[in-house]
């Protein structure tokens, strides 16, 4: 028998969409079953923001060392994450990008909140309990910089590589970012998410790198951490001027725009 027809020989199995969309499901309640199983043990812990954060990123490892195991077990973990060097303008682009979008996306959360807003009470006191037990940076280095970036490992790094070496540019954008707004559980929070996804599974393509949307989030966070770090009330409410928000948008259009202009395809 030809040594490729072995039938105990193990082979990758490709990463479709289909199969991109099980993962993504499978990370959502791997996540949810950590927090409760760390409730259960320690009453108080699903509100703990480093518990949360160390659910996540618990999650997201085992779920790429089990995607690796089976969808790229011959290929380097740098490679499937898409951990190549990012260059210096792709990344100030990046941070122009991530940041440019944050008072829009804000806005957009802010106003879809107030017109269909969150019916689970205990939703909204956890959160506030959350917030408000938590020192200002542990909270913005879990939240803000911890947790994007896992999130970023797994949708733009292994899912993102995955699905694109099985399709085309467009099914795995369209893909990942869906995964990526589906995992935010609360329905008001998809659609600032869906954006967010586009323009960071876009910034994946373009540059050839995980690390241009993981620049991108960290930006984006740090439009509401700084603040945060230097004494503004986790809790208050903040409205961001028509100018910013136009402004902003403007940027990061032309940032997404700009990011891998001149860049030869298959780069």
């Amino acid at each position: 028998m030809p040594e490729s027809l072995r039938p105990d020989e193990p082979h990758d199995r490709p990463l479709t969409p289909l199969a991109g969309a099980l993962w993504a499901v499978a990370l959502t309640m791997l996540v949810q079953c950590a927090v409760a199983a760390t409730e259960a043990a320690r009453p108080g812990a699903q509100t703990d923001i480093v518990n949360i954060a160390a659910c996540e990123v618990l999650a997201t490892s085992v779920l790429i060392f089990a995607m690796v195991r089976m969808h790229a077990r011959d290929v380097s973990l740098r490679l499937t994450l898409g951990l190549r060097p990012v260059a210096p303008l792709h990344a100030l682009l990046s941070v122009a990008a991530g940041a440019g979008l944050y008072p829009l996306m804000a806005t957009v959360d802010d106003w879809v909140l107030r017109r269909w807003p969150i019916e689970d009470p205990h939703a909204a006191e956890r959160l506030q309990k959350l917030v408000s037990s938590s020192p200002r940076v542990v909270l913005v280095i879990a939240a803000l910089a911890i947790m994007p970036i896992a999130s970023e490992l797994f949708f733009r790094g292994i899912l993102y590589g995955g699905i694109r070496a099985t399709t085309n540019v467009r099914a795995a954008v369209i893909a990942t970012a869906v995964f990526y707004a589906c995992a935010d559980l609360e329905p008001q929070q998809m659609p600032a998410a869906l954006v967010l996804g586009f323009a960071m599974a876009w910034l994946r393509e373009r540059t050839g790198t995980v690390l241009a949307p993981i620049i991108a989030q960290l930006a984006y966070g740090a439009v509401e951490g700084v603040p945060l770090l230097r004494g503004r009330d986790p809790a208050a409410d903040v409205t961001y001027p028509p100018k910013w928000i136009a402004g902003g948008a403007v940027i990061a259009i032309l940032a997404l725009a700009a990011v891998g202009a001149g860049r030869k395809e298959g780069e």
